[in-house]
């Protein structure tokens, strides 16, 4: 079975039952066999880079939007440390890479 084969199954099968757990089974697995779209990833897991430079005068850092960590150096497409993608290229990076292994 693929994996779109069953989404379907499940979301066919959320109609098949009268049990409130069951159908939030079903609508639980559609869901998670869905892969997460380019929008999704954004609000979900993207990051921005924040300039730092005015509370370490002047010195080049940066910290992650997603988990504050503090950086010195340039503005990179990923995290260094929790990974969320910060730039367009790096979530269109990710959502390519999770094509190619969820295809």
């Amino acid at each position: 079975m693929t994996r779109e084969e069953a989404v379907k199954f499940a979301e066919h099968a959320v109609n098949m039952t009268d049990i409130p757990e069951v159908k939030e089974f079903y609508r639980m697995a559609a869901v998670a066999l869905t892969p997460p779209t380019q929008e999704q990833v954004n609000k979900a897991w993207r990051g921005e880079w924040e300039d730092m430079r005015e509370a370490y005068n002047d010195v080049p850092k940066r910290r992650c939007s997603r988990c504050k960590r503090v950086f010195i150096g340039p503005d990179t497409p990923f995290c260094e440390a929790c990974g969320a993608p910060m730039t367009d290229e790096a979530v269109e990076m990710v959502m390519e890479r999770w094509e190619e292994l969820n295809g």
